[in-house]
């Protein structure tokens, strides 16, 4: 198991880079998932996503009995087998032009071991950059601290001043080839050696807005019958400026961020096949969190409202209808294009778009996380992670 494990991340991961190049729920990355022993013929037989529905009393399971305490909730939560820390951010440059961002940390426990992995994106309508990164706090490349929260993966880090937001954010495909001056996070005199297809972004994020509890306190099921489900809270209004290292020069940019925290042990029941989750911005002070988990039998649903006064209203199963559309017939992609999207007692009505097919990640197991425009009722911008459909 160890020697299929260090051969698969060796040939698949410890780079930095990838030609080809995750709240969200959760994405969770296939070194973490194609370790709990299986062999490698079995791994092909098997969807990369069904090791999320491997039961296991060994770790701990999320219970509504339980209580999320902040800043605590921020920490790793290790007796748990698997957790994240995710974020994607709409930004506009000076000029107008409108990006996606995101960045997202990941652990998985491996035996005794725990293993983090951080997925990041930067995209506009047409293109689509991506790049990786993996390590452990045993070999020094890893280290998240509390008060204030700090979380460093290689290059990549979260400093925040305080439990963890205000914070200032620096991730990109070679951090260490593009440099600024210290301390200066816009500085039209940046120093830049790297070559234009690097890119690099370096965010401030602040907000006044405490944290939203997903499902039951924090609670969230993910399944209809069984008792599957994450300890899982938002911040969906987080303010943000800070500059992007994009086609070759800086840009200025301001834009919202959306924050996800959640852990597990198990997030799929053996019927389900994966999900797609939306993170959308109504208005300026109501955002809309949807995610569906699709099944062989009952798909399961599960959406609240967030407004900026802290109030949040948790939407059943029953109450959500989504519809999936514009499979791409003209490309490899299996991914929708739209989805309508109705809530009728929140008089929502609305059409989800998909801005750039490309927005795919591919870092062992494939997933979409993109952009998206809506309109009908409301009109605004946000996110879409899609999983699942490339085990099709």
């Amino acid at each position: 198991m160890n020697n299929f494990f260090l051969r698969y991340c060796s040939i698949h991961y410890l780079k930095h880079r990838l030609k080809h190049c995750v709240t969200p729920l959760l994405i969770l990355l296939a070194c973490g998932l194609l370790v709990t022993g299986c062999t490698e013929d079995t791994d092909k037989k098997r969807q990369p996503l069904k090791f999320l529905a491997d039961a296991d009393g060994e770790y701990a399971s999320p219970s509504i009995d339980n209580q999320i305490v902040f800043p605590q909730a921020h920490a790793p939560q290790k007796a748990y087998r698997q957790e994240w820390w995710y974020l994607t951010a709409t930004l506009t440059t000076e000029d107008g032009q409108s990006l996606a961002s995101q960045w997202t940390l990941f652990r998985r426990t491996v035996g005794d071991k725990h293993w983090y992995f951080a997925h990041a994106a930067l995209a506009d309508t047409k293109s689509h950059n991506t790049a990786y990164r993996n390590g452990r706090e045993e070999f020094g490349n890893v280290n998240i601290s509390t008060e204030p929260f700090k979380a460093t993966i290689d290059d990549w880090q979260w400093q925040s001043t305080s439990t963890l937001l205000p914070a200032r954010l620096v991730y990109g495909s070679a951090v260490g080839s593009i440099t600024s001056e210290a301390d200066s996070l816009i500085n039209e005199k940046a120093v830049v050696t790297a070559t234009e297809n690097h890119w690099q972004v370096e965010l401030n994020l602040s907000t006044k807005q405490d944290y939203f509890l997903q499902g039951e306190n924090g609670f969230s099921l993910k399944h209809p019958s069984l008792n599957i489900a994450s300890h899982y809270y938002s911040q969906p209004f987080i303010e943000v400026t800070g500059k992007v290292y994009w086609q070759g020069k800086w840009q200025k940019v301001t834009g919202q961020a959306w924050f996800d925290r959640e852990w597990a042990s198990q997030m799929l029941g053996q019927d389900q096949q994966g999900w797609d989750w939306f993170s959308l911005r109504l208005n300026e002070n109501i955002a809309l969190m949807v995610f569906r988990v699709r099944s062989d039998s009952e798909d399961f649903f599960y959406a609240s409202i967030m407004a900026r006064n802290g109030e949040i209203r948790s939407i059943a199963s029953h109450e959500i209808s989504l519809i999936s559309h514009n499979y791409n017939a003209a490309s490899d992609s299996p991914y929708p294009q739209s989805f309508s999207l109705v809530i009728a007692r929140e008089g929502i009505d609305i059409k989800v778009q998909v801005v750039n097919e490309q927005q795919i990640m591919r870092f062992g197991i494939e997933y979409f996380e993109g952009m998206v425009t809506f309109s009908g009722s409301h009109q605004g911008r946000g996110f879409v992670e899609m999983t699942g459909y490339s085990d099709k």
